[in-house]
């Protein structure tokens, strides 16, 4: 049966990541709050400890609001907690994925050229098996970033974060934009990929198919469930987080 261009998929084989330590964050009484303007300040989170380990992907959840991007961003030292401490642990090296990320990409660069920055020894036909793989096909490859939609930039991020030799991925979002097809490659990727995963994401199925632990915060709380998201979902009562 032939396909039609757009459905036919080309399969990239990432390098395997090296290996981190067995514990690859360890948490220890972490808190978050953003300074206001009247000199106080308003409390995200407080009292988090836990561990992150080698392999595990996990799902961090709450209704909008409950902190779970700023939980990510301490993750990735993107920014300070206001007390407690991370310790990451030996040999890992993390990447990090926000929308925050679409926004630095030149917009005056094609998706070739911009997914050759990461990958500088790579061969032609190495660079666009990888654009293929996340669905830029032929002449795509030579589309500039600025005319593309959020969806299409998500993917030049998505892949330049996924071809490099990182064994942690800290994922805010990597689904927002992207249609069913992009998903279905991006969670075929993660549930081959040999790291470790934080991630959050309102795509229920996404959740489903790839966590296999979950960490949710409530009012400023963490509570930790160690089992995959229908774990999760039914140790809790049914409540709208999205």
């Amino acid at each position: 049966i032939e396909l039609p261009d757009q459905q036919r998929l080309i399969r990239f084989e990432f390098t395997e990541p090296p290996r981190s330590g067995d514990d690859v964050v360890r948490c220890e009484g972490l808190a978050k709050s953003w300074p206001l303007a009247d000199g106080g300040g308003k409390s995200v989170f407080s009292g988090v400890s836990g561990v992150i380990r080698r392999q595990e992907k996990i799902a961090v959840v709450g209704v909008n609001g409950a902190g779970k991007s700023t939980f990510l961003k301490v993750l990735a030292g993107r920014t300070k907690p206001s007390a407690g401490k991370v310790a990451i642990g030996a040999s890992v090296s993390a990447g990090y994925f926000s929308q925050h990320a679409l926004d630095l990409l030149h917009p005056d660069r094609t998706i070739f050229e911009t997914v050759q920055d990461a990958m500088p020894e790579a061969t032609i036909g190495t660079i666009r098996n990888l654009c293929g793989a996340f669905l830029f096909s032929g002449d795509d490859v030579d589309k500039r970033i600025s005319i593309l939609s959020g969806g299409e930039k998500s993917r030049v991020v998505l892949a330049m974060l996924l071809v490099r030799p990182l064994n942690f991925l800290i994922l805010d979002e990597p689904t927002n934009h992207l249609d069913i097809q992009s998903r279905e490659v991006l969670l075929e990727t993660l549930q081959k990929y040999n790291g470790t995963v934080v991630l959050v994401s309102h795509d229920r199925h996404f959740l489903r198919s790839l966590a296999n632990r979950v960490f949710e915060l409530d009012h400023g709380e963490m509570r930790i469930y160690e089992g995959n998201y229908e774990y999760y979902q039914s140790k809790t009562t049914a409540k709208d987080w999205s």
